[in-house]
């Protein structure tokens, strides 16, 4: 990749990357107006153990030679695409005869558990098989390439899982519609990288790649257990009504995050790994990144508090979940805990620390699921959604990004404290001139938010908009020279 034109193709590449998941999110959000209609609380609850299920699942399917991939030269995807099929064969296969025993996690049961288990197995294979097209075009930040096929997938899925809701196929709606989706995506990916991905195979290193991965996989099963140990702890200690109730405000608390992370992120590794060795400018990506991630969650969790209710029944109706709301006011501001920890593991990845981010990692988990099953069978289910105000391995993620940069973390939090403090007299004064705790007019609160939420976008760009221009009008004018002085000079 031609140092010069990093920082244009990871700008370019982030906007593929935002337009395709808006996308997705616009048409999930769109089908879960009517699936939240038709579908029942308790086939919710099970979809959502059993999604975490395969995505535990997913990280053993891969581990971790997805992003390993990307650390090596020349990029072995002939071995990555031997793993995808031949040792995610072997999971399905093993899936679907444990499927039985694997049930056991939701227990107080639900008649469809298993079946469910067996059919979900065909979409993990598919996404492995999909896994690889996807590395290889976000490791040459052509993400652009990925986007009809994603497009074409979540068309896939409104369609199928709406169809199948209407004539009242239950949970099977969205199963379905998932194994229909992931093979969809599969075969377009393939056909947009024909003749261009390079298979190259390194004969007899398999074992050796993927000794060198593990930490990554490591790494990757714990994230997504960080991310959703909540259902797995509900699915064990609550009824499937309970959990999809709780799963349908978590999604709502979260949704920002999951609209623009995940496209951040995706674009922001391979740009780390390219800037390794200009280590001002790498951690310059990582703060322009993190910051501009806070500026679209910070109001939107302000919102969500303030507007709960009636956002939760504009998606869902107002039938259904009794008591999501509750859910949703404690959860909308756990987004924001963690900061560093949005993309700081990768900094770490690109330079080896993987120690570290395995450390912070675990301690957020732990503290999660010890936490989380004392406060669940004290309180119930709000007790697992103050849980997430704890996630104590952000500490640990403090010192490991700060040996690596610690003038450029300073510059960081600075920008953060701004970040949070700005959004705060906006929705005050929505608060104050709504009515405050005796308000009597949701729909006023609401309209008052959005004139809440171009204040703050005014305020954030008048803020860090010569920042963000500096940053990319000076990398795409400048040649990149820094080779001549020392990678670790700050």
């Amino acid at each position: 990749m031609d140092q010069d034109n990093i920082a244009p193709r990871f700008l370019r590449s982030i906007g593929a990357a935002t337009f395709s998941q808006l996308w997705r999110v616009g048409v999930t959000f769109a089908t879960h107006l009517v699936l939240r209609r038709l579908i029942p609380a308790a086939d919710w609850g099970l979809y959502d153990w059993a999604e975490v299920v395969f995505l535990v699942l997913g990280a053993v399917r891969d581990l971790g030679l997805n992003v390993h991939v990307l650390r090596v030269h020349p990029r072995p995807f002939g071995n990555l695409l031997l793993v995808e099929t031949v040792w995610n064969g072997a999971l399905v296969l093993l899936t679907v005869v444990g499927a039985p025993w694997i049930a056991l996690g939701l227990t107080q049961g639900h008649t469809e558990v298993i079946p469910v288990l067996r059919a979900l197995s065909f979409f993990l294979f598919f996404e492995g098989l999909a896994l690889v097209p996807l590395v290889y075009l976000e490791g040459e930040l052509s993400v652009g390439r990925a986007v009809a096929p994603e497009l074409l997938r979540n068309f896939c899925f409104a369609v199928v899982a709406v169809s199948l809701a209407v004539e009242g196929k239950g949970v099977w709606s969205i199963v379905i519609a998932q194994v229909a989706a992931s093979a969809t995506f599969a075969a377009s990916l393939w056909w947009r990288v024909r003749g261009r991905i390079p298979l190259h195979f390194e004969k007899g290193r398999t074992l050796r790649l993927l000794g060198t991965s593990y930490r990554l996989s490591v790494i990757w099963l714990l994230m997504l257990l960080v991310r959703y140990v909540d259902r797995l702890i509900l699915g064990a200690m609550t009824d499937p009504t309970t959990l999809g109730t709780y799963g349908f405000a978590y999604w709502a608390a979260f949704i920002v995050p999951m609209i623009f992370v995940q496209p951040v992120g995706r674009v922001a590794f391979p740009a780390f790994v390219a800037y390794r060795q200009q280590r001002r400018k790498q951690f310059d990506t990582f703060r322009i990144s993190t910051v501009t991630l806070l500026c679209l969650e910070v109001p939107a969790a302000l919102f969500l508090y303030l507007n709960a209710g009636p956002v939760l029944d504009l998606i869902g109706g107002s039938r259904g979940w009794v008591g999501a709301d509750v859910y949703l006011r404690i959860l909308c501001f756990a987004p924001l805990i963690d900061p560093l920890s949005r993309l700081g593991g990768d900094i770490l990845a690109t330079r080896h620390r993987d120690g570290w981010w395995i450390a912070s990692t675990s301690l957020t988990l732990a503290s999660f699921v010890v936490v989380g099953v004392l406060l669940t069978g004290a309180f119930g289910a709000r007790g697992m959604a103050w849980a997430n105000y704890l996630p104590l391995g952000g500490v640990v993620m403090f010192f490991g990004l700060r040996h690596i940069a610690p003038k450029g973390l300073r510059l960081l939090l600075h920008d953060l404290a701004w970040v949070y403090l700005l959004p705060i007299p906006f929705f005050v004064a929505v608060w104050l001139l709504s009515g405050g705790p005796s308000a009597t007019r949701p729909d006023l609160r609401m309209a008052l938010s959005f004139v809440a939420l171009a204040g703050v976008a005014g305020a954030y760009y008048r803020r860090f908009a010569p920042a963000f221009k500096r940053f990319f009008g000076w990398a795409r004018a400048e040649k990149v020279v820094d080779s001549a002085s020392p990678p670790d000079a700050q």
